[in-house]
């Protein structure tokens, strides 16, 4: 049986070898290659991760695939990965009836050239993007997806939990726990996303027009700064009046529900992803990891690591 692994410039190296791992852990445990794995780029050659090490890749024009599997890892810039010559070989894949699937941020391009029908399961700190850009497929609230034809997985630490779903789906449990304890993973999580308390304050009920647009300029900008004057600018509201809002409806002021929503946000990285933590703190606007952690382990009591520590585990 066949995998074709299509990576592109800055893939996520960590997701991609606990998925392919999987597989290679067969073909040790049976002494036999019941799973031949090629490596394909658009250029051929070594292909640099988001991490630093490098993948020797065929490109994918040499390589006519009618491969079982076909995993498609790409970068922080997901659609720059669409486009030929990769989408005529998407195409040719799907007529085979190949099973697709999209590692992390891979959900984009099969989002691009209209494959997925189904929300897809994208990694946290791609989700806001993809909704914009795709509304009409959504985003799941699963690891992984477990059914259908095409197939996506948030990444990380999910990847493996994938790979052991599709095991198990072809072999019995007897060699699918050897591959487990060959990999000495935990016991496999089901799809759903863990649930992690938030921060922010629940809002129930008819909101304001005016809030209802603070708060979506808030999320849209959890990476970097809006001030509570550009807020009220953009709902029509003073200043005053804006908070006034906010705390009528969320019982914080302005800055205090927005600092909110961007720890949630940087809870979601830190339990569901496996970004460093300096880059998780980068992501939800906070200038100092000194200062993130001491406002993470304030409001969640416990520190970013020892956070994600404790929802691996759990």
């Amino acid at each position: 049986m066949d995998i074709t692994l299509y990576i592109a410039p800055g893939f996520n190296l960590t997701a991609t070898y606990a998925f392919i791992d999987a597989f290679n852990a067969v073909n040790e445990i049976e002494a036999r290659e019941v799973y031949g794995v090629h490596v394909v780029s658009g250029t051929g050659g070594p292909v640099s991760s988001h991490q630093g090490p490098a993948m020797d890749t065929v490109h994918v024009d040499e390589v006519r695939s009618d491969s079982d599997i076909v995993v498609i890892s790409t970068s922080s810039d997901p659609q720059a990965a669409y486009g030929l010559p990769l989408s005529k070989h998407l195409r040719y894949w799907r007529r085979r009836e190949a099973l697709m699937i999209g590692l992390e941020s891979g959900a984009f391009v099969l989002a691009e050239g209209s494959f997925l029908k189904v929300p897809a399961c994208v990694h946290p700190l791609y989700g806001p993007e993809f909704e914009r850009e795709f509304p009409n497929v959504g985003v799941s609230g699963a690891l992984f997806d477990a059914s259908g034809e095409v197939r996506t997985c948030v990444g990380g630490a999910a990847a493996l939990d994938m790979a052991l779903s599709l095991l198990s789906e072809r072999h019995d449990a007897d060699l699918v726990r050897a591959v487990r304890d060959f990999l000495m993973a935990p016991e496999p999580r089901r799809g759903a996303m863990p649930v992690v308390g938030g921060a922010a304050a629940p809002l129930t009920g008819a909101l304001p027009p005016a809030l209802m647009t603070a708060i979506d300029q808030m999320k849209a900008a959890l990476d970097r700064s809006i001030s509570v004057p550009d807020l009220a600018k953009e709902t029509g509201l003073s200043q005053r009046q804006l908070e006034r809002l906010f705390k009528a409806h969320t019982g914080r002021s302005p800055n205090q529900y927005y600092r909110m929503l961007r720890l949630d946000r940087a809870r979601e990285m830190v339990t569901r992803g496996s970004e460093p933590i300096p880059a998780v703190a980068t992501a939800c606007g906070f200038v100092s990891p000194v200062h993130f952690s001491r406002a993470y382990k304030e409001q969640f009591g416990r520190a970013p690591m020892r956070d994600r520590i404790r929802n691996r585990i759990g």
